[in-house]
């Protein structure tokens, strides 16, 4: 199920000078109205941000530092395992022994310590600091600060993530959640940056380049000041003076211009990888090291850190898959798995991967004896830390925020919790199911994908979350070529046609459409280019493809073929009125024999999904199945309408769908067209046995050329010749059974298709 839906606004929107309409309206989209606010958005300047002064906190945290410079204070910065708080840690340990403030950085291990502040840390911290500064944590460290505070120690807390019921005893706070500062969407190290600016002026825009970098891993809205951050900081990168950057590039195959992607998922994973499969620490060392061949070998670490992360990952995912197998995802509304032993690294990449997929919030949890580590995070737009704040006295500890949290509980209390969110979930969703969306900016043809278009595109540049890569829906594209291509066919190569426009595309992670057949598409793409030999060329990056219904021609012999599998004499079903079918969002599947039957249903709900062949989306959306035999769909449904009348499949769906109500629609004249178009009569019928006889077919297309039949008749025959005993299939192979006088009116199918 995707619901694809376009952002296309008018009210308002008026053009701008020297853009094309279609760019002018992506703007729009995007908030920008007017021509000086296009020029702020499409040219990124240091003048954009706002002065550290600003941001609730910087000042009282200064005075602290500069008398902790003035006492001769040793600082303690204490950072998190994961890009964000490594690149914090580091930008704000230079910047402070820059500014001339001994410092001690500290990075909790994510195994043995977990998220956050811990007693046992602070306290070895407090035996040679008199300053803690934390970064990208602390903020819902309540206990944890006062320790330090009892210990003597002073403390800055610098965190970006949700404040929870009461602030930490801290002696400066510095977060853009406070005191109605213009942008909160600052991510730990831009708000470490924004203290090393206040405290080193022009000096420390250098540090822009971990700034940026984080900003783009923690999946921030690049938006604002955030947007000038990653414009700016991305320019730095490919002259970085940084050793550990420099190999971490070339060890990722980053070279020239970086983007918002490469950093996304080439450089930040493997900066990850170091804190979820060992230490951040090695991170962290990459990071601030100066010598070139010690950079060289923490690279490599982290490359194979990074190979051995995806391999633990893949395990993770396959047995939540393989649990998650066994849920009702018709009924749930929050995903909770659970395995021995996990690498609490990587459940919260698992985590993810289940919310996308599944498009449900969903949580992994790494049980070590009898205490659970996870991860969770969002889908739609669920409020994560709502949710499981709901469930807050059943973990020892959690946080984070509305798209991603750490938890930790007793395994004893995972049972409960598994209930208790699904049900928060459920409560801000009404219990209604989240329906995965795509928006589409607007629309492109064929012909516009251009080198041109894609270079008008790149000014929109970063992109990322608040920012995403436009993406355009194109009408009625005819598929002249789908190939799954890349490790186990998880991607697929496709070549569509559209009036004369001929082009190319690539769709990662949509392998499973080359089983497909339809004769157009839907797409969801934008233009991108490519350069061979000196040749530059448009092609599509697809993110999604539905059938164009509109585009659709009858197909006798598919629509035959799957009636023939699902037929059985003895069945029948309740007939209901077309005004009583359920229009659920979950459950409720329309099976359809006839296109003009599927087109009628489709155009009558919209929002339920329309599938050819096969039913087998695990949450059970409401669907349109077109020429689907009930063997190939899931047994999600709640209830199966047989939307052509043929009460004859009801056996059938019973069997596939053995909890479904099954009803069906008054007979369609469609199907009764149909019937006429596969069925033979008498005479017909023996000259097929005839035939059979004196050849045996390997199978069953191979009879339909011998005898000069389309499939569909092919099929007929086949089938009748089974029901009164003279044949016998298996395996698709065909077998003559001991001759017997026998007439075709003693089969049901026969019976059915000449009935009057």
């Amino acid at each position: 199920m995707l619901r694809i839906t376009l952002n296309a606004p008018e009210a308002g929107f008026s053009p701008l000078p020297g853009l094309p309409d279609w760019l002018a309206r992506l703007l729009y989209a995007r908030g920008v109205r007017g021509e000086d606010e296009a020029q702020a958005f499409l040219n990124p300047s240091w003048d954009q941000m706002l002065p550290p002064e600003r941001l609730p906190g910087v000042r009282e945290a200064v005075a602290i530092l500069e008398k902790a410079k003035t006492l001769g204070w040793r600082a303690a910065v204490y950072g998190d395992y994961d890009v964000d708080g490594v690149c914090a840690g580091a930008l704000l340990s230079e910047a402070l022994e820059e500014w001339g403030l001994p410092v001690r950085t500290y990075i909790p291990d994510r195994h043995r310590e977990g998220y956050g502040l811990n007693r046992a840390a602070v306290e070895d911290l407090a035996r040679d600091c008199r300053l803690l500064i934390t970064v990208d944590c602390g903020i819902t460290g309540t206990a944890e600060v006062a320790r330090a505070k009892e210990m003597g120690m002073a403390v800055i807390v610098t965190d970006h993530h949700t404040i929870g019921a009461e602030l930490p005893p801290a002696d400066a706070i510095i977060s853009p959640l406070l005191d109605d500062y213009p942008f909160p969407f600052l991510c730990g190290a831009g708000v470490a940056w924004k203290l090393a600016l206040a405290l080193l002026g022009e000096e420390g825009k250098k540090y822009l380049e971990l700034a940026a970098l984080a900003t783009v891993a923690d999946l921030v809205p690049l938006t604002g000041e955030n947007r000038s951050m990653v414009y700016l900081g991305l320019q730095m990168l490919p002259g970085t003076k940084r050793p550990g950057l420099r190999a971490l590039m070339e060890e990722a195959g980053v070279q020239g211009r970086v983007s918002s992607d490469q950093v996304a998922f080439q450089l930040a994973p493997r900066l990850n990888a170091c804190g979820r499969m060992a230490s951040a620490g090695a991170a962290l060392e990459l990071l601030r090291t100066k010598d070139r061949e010690r950079a060289r070998a923490l690279a490599l670490e982290a490359e194979n850190l990074n190979r051995q992360r995806k391999e633990e990952e893949a395990l993770v995912i396959a047995e939540s898959e393989a649990q998650i197998g066994e849920m009702d995802l018709s009924r749930l509304r929050g995903i909770v798995t659970l395995g021995e032993n996990w690498n609490s690294g990587v459940v919260g990449l698992a985590a993810g991967r289940m919310a996308e997929k599944y498009c449900c919030p969903a949580v992994a949890l790494a049980r070590t004896e009898d205490v659970c580590v996870g991860s969770a995070r969002s889908a739609g737009n669920v409020d994560l830390y709502a949710a499981l704040s709901a469930c807050a006295d059943l973990f020892t500890r959690f946080g984070g925020h509305r798209q991603a949290a750490g938890l930790t509980l007793p395994a004893g209390n995972v049972p409960a919790f598994r209930e208790r969110f699904s049900a928060a979930v459920a409560r801000q969703t009404g219990d209604r199911p989240l329906i995965p969306e795509i928006v589409c900016d607007g629309e492109l043809t064929l012909a516009q994908v251009t080198p041109e278009t894609a270079a008008l595109l790149s000014r929109l540049e970063p992109f990322g979350m608040g920012n995403p890569a436009p993406r355009f829906l194109c009408r009625n594209a005819q598929a002249l070529s789908l190939r799954a291509v890349g490790a186990e066919g998880r991607h697929l190569k496709c070549t569509f046609l559209q009036k004369s426009a001929l082009r190319d595309g690539i769709f990662f992670g949509g392998g499973e459409w080359a089983e497909r057949t339809a004769a157009s598409y839907n797409l969801v793409m934008t233009p991108t280019v490519q350069e061979y030999r000196g040749r530059v060329t448009a092609e599509c990056r697809v993110f999604a493809m539905e059938i164009a219904l509109d585009a659709l021609q009858p197909d006798t012999d598919r629509a035959a073929l799957a009636y023939l599998s699902d037929f059985a004499a003895e069945s029948d079903a309740p007939e209901i009125a077309l005004d009583d079918l359920p229009a659920a969002p979950q459950g409720v599947l329309l099976v359809c024999r006839c296109l003009e039957t599927a087109t009628a249903l489709r155009r009558r709900f919209p929002d339920f999904d329309f599938v050819l062949t096969e039913a087998g989306d695990r949450r059970g959306f409401s669907a349109v199945l077109l020429y689907g035999a009930a063997n190939r769909a899931c047994a999600s449904f709640r209830q199966v309408v047989l939307c052509d009348g043929d009460g004859e499949s009801a056996a059938a769906w019973r069997r596939a769908c053995p909890e479904a109500e099954i009803t069906r629609l008054p007979r369609t004249d469609a199907l009764e067209g149909l019937l006429q178009k596969m069925r033979l009569n008498r005479d017909e019928l023996r000259a097929c046995y005839r035939a059979f006889r004196q050849a045996p077919p390997r199978d069953a297309a191979d009879f339909a050329a011998q005898a000069g039949l389309s499939p569909a008749q092919a099929a007929f025959a086949l089938r009748v010749f089974e029901d009164i005993r003279l044949i016998a299939e298996a395996g698709g192979r065909y077998a003559l059974l001991p001759m017997q006088k026998r007439g075709p009116e003693e089969s049901p199918l026969f019976q059915r298709a000449w009935r009057a």
